[in-house]
């Protein structure tokens, strides 16, 4: 089995990878700012994230790292940081001996007035944070050879899972119906590919096992309506009654509907995902922790 380096370990992702990994066999070194990271390293500090590959000598990366403040992550300058960041660890990971990545992309690199997504589909970024991505990962698709190494890009597409951070829907809503507060909701009617984090680390995990390079597409293949995810941690928790659907105005420029092929996935890889909404929502809702 491979030494994987991994990144972002600490995050909604990335602790649900690195348990993947580390039970697929692979030895897995954590690096980060966090000081339970295996190698503490700022990623932004160039000469910091040289001294830690040359110390890792990973043959596999996982790089999950990237700006994700929930109320500025689409808009904010730290974006362009990041890709820079993002640039130099796979360039110096491949010059220290690394052969296979596996980078997170996003499913925000779309043109999303395409309903069904391909690998092919055209990259038509809508902010700051979806450019910084796409950029980022055409470069490194193209720069790969010329480096050395073999990278996939994995474009992730909506993620759900435990103890998510405040900001992001899933876990706003579990909290709110927690302390019994009302939740306003837009009318939900959007539809959206959900996939449990254990599912997508599952994915990740599997796809750093393959040659596969390139973009590939990270989801569940099935696009559902928000308002379904919505209802049923609502009724799993016993309070459907504090949902007020269509409290909220939906963005005149929201997708009615992004949905992912996941054709490339499965083939190269076998994946399927372990859950569904119900099976998944009832998985999330089994911990005892507190939404932080």
């Amino acid at each position: 089995m491979a030494r994987v380096l991994l990144t972002g370990a600490t995050g909604l992702i990335g602790r649900a990878t690195a348990l993947a990994l580390t039970q697929a066999g692979h030895e897995v070194v954590t690096l980060g700012r966090n000081p339970t990271s295996d190698i503490t390293c700022d990623l932004l500090d160039p000469g910091a994230t040289t001294t830690a590959l040359e110390a890792a000598r990973a043959s596999h990366l996982v790089h999950l790292a990237w700006h994700d403040g929930p109320r500025d992550r689409w808009i904010s300058a730290a974006n362009l940081d990041w890709m820079a960041a993002t640039l130099h660890l796979v360039q110096e990971f491949a010059r220290t001996g690394g052969q296979r990545a596996v980078c997170a992309g996003s499913c925000a690199e779309y043109d999303w007035s395409i309903p069904n997504l391909t690998e092919t589909s055209p990259l038509r970024p809508r902010t700051l944070y979806g450019a910084a991505k796409a950029g980022t990962g055409l470069a490194l698709c193209a720069g790969q050879v010329s480096l050395g190494l073999s990278l996939a890009w994995a474009r992730i597409f909506f993620v759900y899972g435990p103890n998510e951070p405040p900001g992001r829907l899933f876990g706003d809503l579990i909290s709110n119906l927690r302390a019994g507060q009302p939740v306003d909701c837009t009318d939900g009617r959007q539809e959206r590919d959900f996939l449990h984090v254990d599912d997508l680390a599952l994915a990740v995990s599997r796809l750093l096992e393959t040659d596969v390079t390139g973009p590939v597409n990270v989801a569940s293949g099935t696009a559902i309506q928000v308002r379904k995810l919505i209802e049923e941690v609502a009724n799993q928790m016993h309070r459907p009654d504090l949902i007020r659907l269509g409290a909220i105005a939906r963005a005149a420029d929201d997708p009615a509907r992004l949905a992912a092929d996941v054709s490339r996935l499965q083939d190269m890889t076998g994946f399927l995902p372990q859950y569904d909404i119900t099976s998944g929502v009832a998985r999330c809702l089994l911990t005892k922790e507190e939404v932080v």
